[in-house]
Parts: structure tokens; sequence; C-alpha cells
């Protein structure tokens, strides 16, 4: 259609940052649909379609009008890109939402169609009467990214632009292999130091998690290394970002170390599950799985959830624990999903809540999200309901629905912004000697 336009504002944008897309020129009320596609790691692709009608100017703005069918329905200016879904023309199912490294933006092809294309995705003939690439970026101009290897130390530094001393940010994900630089480098866009520190999966570590003893001493490691950084203000202390099986390792480090302010915990159980964790020749037990039976959803995958032998009783699940709640000067926050197939992160979540409330901790929160999945990463991620663990090399299953957990993706980093630059970046935090 001579003079239709597709425009998007800001473009290029940070990942986490909501956008506002609109056409226009358009036939007054008449229907069209948007087509969204991306390509990620693993030349594995994503897509979204939306019906929409424009209004009587000719106008269809994501901000204002609601989609009438598709992908997702509703006023939803980000829709196409949280709703998106792994393409059918994937060669193969099961395709992750990730970049690995954060260097490389995203490039979403957004198109508009005549119509209300019921199967647009699945129609290469269907005319498109306009288009528009939106650049997402995990990297602000000016952030800069450092390979750290240091006395076996293995990392990812980003740094923002300027002089610093900035607050220090330390991320660990759980059993994937290396480490998702998207994370550590959007921390880094809004002003920290962030290390994305990976504990096996690439060169120079284990290559397996199964060879992977959690020795307290690596990530010590990265603590002092973070610490020492001529451009980090460790005097406010450093804050740890994890999800599921880092979870534990954070709460040991904490437990520990000393110089840590605060931790955000996301989906993630109270002990190792899977392998032994020691500190200075000391280990401690791990939740046994060899007489459980697995569990699987509907499409095959498994359940792990259902895999680990908990303690029957509070009192079982407190002796078992590590005495993090009992460290006043830290602060924490943890994030539950409420459908997650992957972990019992309901039921960890409600201990750790009743350990840091009867030790009359003074600084914690707990966020809840209902019909959430296992992966709540940064705002407008498509969610998987599935995906292939390359670890554990089978399905594994997630949980979750795409609306609220895409809902809680976007209100969980807000909390967690917020309660990084209440612990890190206020006037009024307190102060950490170097060690």
């Amino acid at each position: 259609m001579e003079g239709a336009t597709l425009t998007a504002q800001p473009n290029p944008s940070l990942y986490d940052e909501p956008i506002t897309i609109r056409a226009s020129g358009l036939k007054p009320k008449s229907l069209y649909t948007f087509h969204s596609h991306v390509t990620m790691d693993r030349n594995e692709a994503f897509e979204c379609e939306a019906h929409y009608e424009s209004d009587a100017k000719g106008v269809i703005d994501l901000e204002k009008h609601a989609s009438l069918g598709g992908s997702y329905t509703g006023i939803e200016p980000m829709g196409l890109f949280w709703a998106m879904k792994p393409s059918s023309k994937n060669k193969h199912p099961f395709a992750i939402p990730e970049r690995k490294r954060a260097g490389r933006p995203l490039d979403v092809a957004v198109g508009l169609h005549v119509g209300a294309r019921t199967s647009l995705i699945q129609n290469e003939s269907s005319k498109e009467i306009c288009s528009l690439l939106v650049r997402r970026r995990f990297m602000a101009p000016g952030v800069t990214r450092t390979v750290v290897r240091d006395n076996g130390l293995h990392a990812f530094l980003f740094l923002p632009l300027g002089p610093g001393p900035f607050p220090g940010i330390i991320t660990i994900n759980g059993l994937v292999p290396g480490t998702n630089e998207d994370k550590p480098a959007l921390l880094a866009s809004r002003g920290y130091a962030a290390l994305g520190l990976p504990f096996y999966g690439i060169e120079g570590l284990p290559q397996d998690y199964k060879d992977t003893c959690f020795k307290l001493e690596y990530f010590e490691s990265a603590l002092r290394y973070l610490q020492n950084h001529e451009k980090v203000d460790a005097q406010r202390g450093i804050g740890l970002v994890t999800l599921c099986f880092a979870v534990p390792i954070a709460l040991a480090m904490v437990t520990f170390l000393s110089g840590i302010s605060c931790v955000i915990g996301i989906n993630g159980p109270l002990s190792n599950l899977h392998n032994p964790m020691s500190h200075k020749g000391t280990s401690w037990a791990y939740y046994d799985t060899s007489d459980k039976v697995r569990h699987s959803a509907s499409n095959g995958a498994q359940m792990h959830r259902t895999l680990y032998n908990f303690p029957s009783t509070y009192d079982e699940a407190k002796a078992s624990t590590l005495e993090f709640y009992k460290k006043r000067d830290v602060a924490f926050m943890f994030v539950a999903a409420l459908d997650d197939d992957a972990q019992a992160s309901e039921y960890y979540v409600n201990v750790l809540e009743r350990l840091l409330k009867e030790s009359n901790h003074p600084d914690f929160q707990v966020e809840r999200y209902p019909g959430a999945g296992h992966l709540i990463k940064q705002p407008y991620i498509p969610h998987i309901s599935v995906m292939y663990n390359r670890s554990f090399r089978a399905l594994s299953a997630l949980g979750g629905l795409s609306k609220p957990h895409c809902r809680a993706q976007e209100d969980s980093w807000k909390k967690q912004l917020d309660f990084l630059h209440k612990h890190l970046k206020s006037l009024c935090v307190r102060s950490f000697a170097k060690s």
C-alpha cells in the first residue's frame, strides 16, 4: 500500500526498554496483521503475529489499540516481542531465546500485511506492505566487555562508560554451560560494574557439571577480583544476582565470605542438589536424587522439581540449610515462580521466608508470581515452557504460561533494579571494608 509506514521509538533501544510501534498511512477501519521475526543463537528463529484494525485516521498504535487475535490479544505495546514463539521452520524443536554474547544486538524484523492472516507465520506468499528493522541492544553505547582470566578465574566484566568507581555486581546462572551475558551487560548499561561468572562449560573450566565440585574458593576469587578492581566501589559491598542452582552458591558465599551487601535469588533451591560444595576443605551435603521417580510433562519433558528428596519437616530443612539468615548486614530478595516445573520454587521460598522471619532479619523481600515458569529473565524475552537441557542431555519442563510469565519478567526486573539501587547506589548504603 503506497504511503504505509512503520515507526518504532526509540530505535535502537536497550532490550529491557519498552518501545512504541506505530503504523500510519493505512486504509481506515481495515484489518492488518503485524508479523515479527528474530534469529537468536544457534540460528534459532522466533516469530509472532497479531491482528489489528486501523482507526478512522488510518493509524494503528500498539500503545493504544488492541490486538484482535493471533499470538496475543488486547492492548500489548510490547506483544510483538514477548509473545514470540519458536518458528516452525527451525531445524530443531525447543529453541531457546538467548544471546550468549552481549556484543551482538538482536535485529527484530517487523512487517505489516493486509488482512487478518491467521497463518501468516507459515504463509510466505502473503504480501508485506511495509516493514521495519528494530534493533535491540544489550550493551548501551560506551559499555565495555573484558574477558577475565585471573589466577584460575574465568569471567566476563562489563563496565559502564566513565571513570567510575561503579557499584559491583556478580551474576551467576544455574546449570547452563558458560554464562549468558545479557544480564550483566544490561546491568552495566544501568551503571553497574557487572561480572558474568560461569563455573563450568567453557575453556579452562570443567566441561560437565557432573565433574564440578563447587569450591567456594573459586567464587571467592571472583568476589575479590571485583572488590580490588579500580573501577569498582567496593566500599558499598558487592551484589549477587543468581538464578536456579546458583542460588545456593550465593547463600554459601554470604555465609562464609565478607564484603557482600545484597543478594537476589531467582527460582533456586536451598542447598546444592547434585554436586558437593566445599570451603577450605570442609564439604557439606546435597540433596540426593537416586531413589526418585522421574515425572514427565505431557510433552515428555522431565519435571525436575519432582526429582529431589526434600526435608519432610521445616526443622529438617532448617538443619540442612546454611545459616545465611544470620547475616543481618546483607539484604535479600527472593523471586519465586509458582508454576515452575524445573524447581520446587514455591517450597523453597516458603522455607527461606520463614527462616528470615524467625531470625528477625531486618532487610528482605519475597516476590511470588502465579503462572510464571522457571526462566524468569529480563523483560520482553519470550517465554518457553520446555527446553533441551544440554547439561542433563534431556528435555526439561520449565512451566508457566506466556502472558503471566512475561508480566512477571517485567515486574520482577523493575523490582530487582530498585533493590540493587537501594542497596548499592543509595547515598545511605553502609560501608564495607575490603578484605
